[in-house]
């Protein structure tokens, strides 16, 4: 091996032949992840390991390598205060708005706690949670650390803040034309350490990705569906499947929520307003308002879940028959009972 190139052993092997390749094992993918965090990677090997690890495929192995690493590489988070949720936004809306914005503003206003971590620009296309808070009278943070929720019960960590290297692979995506296994990577950093965390997925599979990894970094709990453009919001107007990793558990716990309206016509053009005046009560958005409640049911759900210390009741909590429902009637609840805390246009 080349002392001056560490990192060419691992595009050697993801790159030979086709039947001498293979993907990385979990200790070569967490000591490739430590070499690019040491600097020791060109531009030209970074971007050939991230096409040939697409082109082979995502590895399990791969992602639970990378991970454990990465949450060594991430900044120093100590003494920050613990949420009681963890969500990662990382995809951007651009069919809909990100009614799940307003979802963390009902938890806010009953007393939890969220942590939202996210990025923003890969695509200009696209609206990000960190581009929306300011306007939805969200309190944002933009430092590593957190030590009072005083200010605000919903607070946003931006990547580059806490793990810029990651950071800055993400936003190679469009330049690469393709994702890669670090898109899952980051909603899974869970970087102050909620006992629940939440993720949405574009593509069907990946929840078993999500479930494997978490359970490697000791996630106690962790909630992943196929979310409306990839983002954790629940599409009000079709089925959508609930995977919950529970502790000690190697089985992902799976619920189906039925859609609660019929299929809905797609917006053609929709702005923060919107948001603005379906929480104000001042516009009729049927899709919106249910959107807003059956996605804060199933982060109740989550917290629900936190709470409990044995495994086996979770998973009878989760298998029965009214645990959707009863969410989605506290949520409504929420929802019908926001009163006068609304957001405020800037």
């Amino acid at each position: 091996m080349n002392e001056s190139y560490p990192f060419s052993k691992y595009l050697r092997i993801l790159g030979k032949g086709p039947k001498a390749r293979r993907n990385l094992t979990e200790a070569e993918a967490s000591r490739a992840f430590e070499i690019l965090c040491n600097g020791q990677v060109t531009d030209r090997q970074l971007g050939a390991f991230l096409l040939l690890m697409r082109a082979n495929g995502e590895s399990q192995d791969e992602l639970n390598g990378f991970l454990k690493q990465a949450k060594l590489c991430m900044n120093d988070l100590s003494g920050a205060e613990t949420p009681d949720l963890d969500w990662g936004t990382y995809s951007g809306k651009w069919r809909y708005p990100p009614y799940f914005l307003l979802s963390l503003k009902i938890l806010a206003n009953n007393g939890y706690k969220i942590l939202l971590h996210g990025d923003h620009g890969q695509f200009e296309t696209r609206a990000y949670a960190q581009q929306w808070l300011k306007d939805l009278h969200f309190h944002e943070i933009e430092v590593a650390h957190l030590s009072s929720w005083e200010e605000s019960q919903v607070n946003y960590l931006a990547l580059h803040k806490f793990a810029p290297l990651l950071r800055d692979i993400l936003h190679l995506k469009e330049e690469l034309g393709v994702r890669t296994v670090f898109n899952t990577l980051v909603k899974l950093l869970n970087p102050y350490h909620a006992p629940v965390s939440i993720q949405g997925i574009y593509h069907k599979g990946v929840e078993r990705l999500h479930h494997s990894a978490a359970s490697k970094i000791n996630q106690q709990y962790n909630l992943v569906f196929k979310g409306e453009g990839g983002e954790a919001e629940i599409r009000p107007d079709a089925l959508t499947t609930l995977y919950f990793s529970l502790p000690n558990d190697q089985t992902l716990a799976e619920i189906k929520v039925p859609a609660v309206i019929e299929r809905q016509k797609r917006p053609e053009v929709w702005h923060h307003k919107n948001l603005i005046d379906l929480w104000k009560g001042s516009s009729s958005d049927l899709y919106g308002e249910q959107s807003v409640i059956c996605t804060t049911a199933v982060a109740l759900m989550s917290i629900k879940l936190s709470k409990i210390k044995e495994p086996e009741q979770a998973k009878n909590l989760i298998y029965s028959a009214d645990f959707f429902s009863d969410s989605y009637q506290q949520a409504s609840s929420m929802w019908a009972q926001r009163g006068s805390s609304y957001v405020k246009a800037s």
